[in-house]
């Protein structure tokens, strides 16, 4: 099949493709995803170079491994759910572990448009800010998790429990627990 006409296809249409063979249907895949992964590796903290490696190993990982891959789940689930082990991996191996905690937290408190702030309401946001980013911290890894994955990158309850090889029952019940200890810690201040 032509490449232009593959184009159209979904990525589970295009994955089936690539489990019989297809190397251009795969081919359209990494075309279409590259540079969205190297910008999910930069979010988790690396540098241009290595989340260039990273989206490489996973595409390699994804061809390799093409037979595993269950059309039942979201094809960008899954491929981000890659980039996120391999990114973690990544991090550990480096001894930057705390990017996790430091990055997830910021990314949840970007400034909001809107009318200017006087020097004192923006400094108690700030203030306001470090706290919150601090209680994220504090709250157990896959809490943190679920409720990141939730809250800032708009997942469903199920794509989350793939993400974090967990039911969504489980997944439900660490976000409702997240936003109950983050909850408290709001009426303390």
């Amino acid at each position: 099949m032509e490449r232009c006409g593959l184009e159209e296809l979904t990525d589970q249409e295009l994955m089936a493709l690539s489990v019989r063979d297809d190397r251009k249907a795969f081919e359209v895949l990494v075309l279409r995803y590259y540079q969205e992964v190297i910008w999910a590796a930069e979010r988790m903290g690396l540098d241009k170079m290595l989340a260039q490696d990273i989206a490489q190993d996973c595409f390699a990982d994804l061809y390799v491994h093409r037979g595993r891959y269950q059309p039942a789940f979201p094809f960008r689930t899954y491929l981000h759910g890659m980039v996120r082990h391999k990114s973690i991996d990544c991090l550990r191996k480096a001894g930057k572990e705390e990017l996790l905690l430091e990055g997830e937290g910021e990314q949840w408190l970007e400034a909001q448009p809107g009318r200017e702030q006087s020097p004192e309401e923006a400094y108690l946001k700030k203030e306001c800010r470090l706290q919150l980013v601090a209680q994220i911290g504090q709250l157990p890894k896959t809490q943190r998790k679920a409720l990141y994955l939730y809250a800032v990158e708009g997942r469903s309850y199920r794509e989350i429990a793939y993400i974090l090889q967990q039911t969504v029952p489980q997944v439900k019940i660490a976000i409702h627990r997240a936003r109950k200890r983050l909850g408290s810690w709001k009426k303390e201040v």
